[in-house]
């Protein structure tokens, strides 16, 4: 299985795996506070036919933060310039949480460029009452520090059962959270907060097959938000999967790496 990894000209830290250099490439886009290793477990499966495309997010993982955040746009900005680089044109576009809302953005702007899009765990159009709870998360962010929020996100994304039976996976994602930079991670986390107003209700200007996955029990991206991305997608299905939280690709990679691949097989 052909592998690389390197910086870009512009410091994007990109991890490259899979079949031969004219398969069809799958771009992984992690959430914010983790990095491209929460895309572990879908690689094996995603490479056996796919170039497999994973990168870290301005501030985070091995690539640098930016000298300046200018909402959700830097890092699609930074995409951008990332498929250039590796003279992609192209995709099949996956995106978790913040990782989704940078799809979104993107899509808004290159649906062209689009074979699939995937939205997993994300979250569009959000109400006050479904931003509150992360505006206090930024709020605290800002006066405490790390600890609580990360503390707080392993609460809310693994049940008990799920700590009990996989506590690497559990420990994995703790110790990516609290090991960011504080002013790194709070600008993303702030343009993730204030997104839905610079890219409105994009995903209608969006033809492409589009695939929206959360989980049944994800309380920020919840199914009532992606049965609302299915409802403006020309060409959407929405998969709610049964007993998961947030990080669904960690919960059930063969439950989540079935359903990718089948979807984008099938519009490839």
């Amino acid at each position: 299985m052909p592998h690389c990894s390197d910086y870009s000209p512009e410091g994007t830290w990109y991890d490259i795996s899979g079949a031969a250099n004219n398969a069809e490439p799958i771009v992984l886009i992690h959430g914010v506070g983790l990095d491209h290793t929460m895309w572990d477990l879908q690689v094996p499966a995603l490479a056996k036919t796919h170039q497999v495309i994973r990168y870290d997010m301005l501030g985070h993982g091995r690539t640098a933060p930016a000298e300046r955040i200018e909402g959700i746009f830097s890092f699609v900005e930074q995409l951008v310039q990332l498929l250039e680089h590796l003279a992609i044109d192209r995709v099949h576009l996956v995106g978790l949480s913040m990782g989704g809302v940078i799809a979104q953005a993107f899509a808004g702007q290159f649906s062209a460029r689009l074979k699939t899009l995937t939205l997993m765990n994300t979250v569009y159009r959000r109400s006050e009452a479904e931003l509150k709870g992360m505006h206090e998360r930024l709020q605290t962010t800002k006066e405490q520090g790390l600890a609580p929020i990360a503390q707080a996100a392993i609460d809310r994304w693994f049940d008990d059962d799920f700590k009990a039976t996989h506590p690497d996976r559990v420990k994995q994602v703790s110790e990516k959270l609290l090991a960011n930079d504080l002013a790194a991670y709070t600008a993303a986390y702030e343009a993730l907060v204030n997104a839905d107003a610079e890219i409105g209700n994009v995903l209608k200007k969006v033809c492409c097959p589009a695939l929206v996955l959360t989980g049944e029990k994800d309380v920020g991206s919840t199914p009532a938000i992606a049965q609302r991305m299915g409802a403006d997608l020309v060409a959407g299905k929405v998969v709610v999967l049964p007993g998961l939280h947030h990080l669904a690709s960690l919960e059930d990679p063969n439950a989540v790496n079935t359903i990718l691949l089948e979807f984008i097989r099938a519009n490839s």
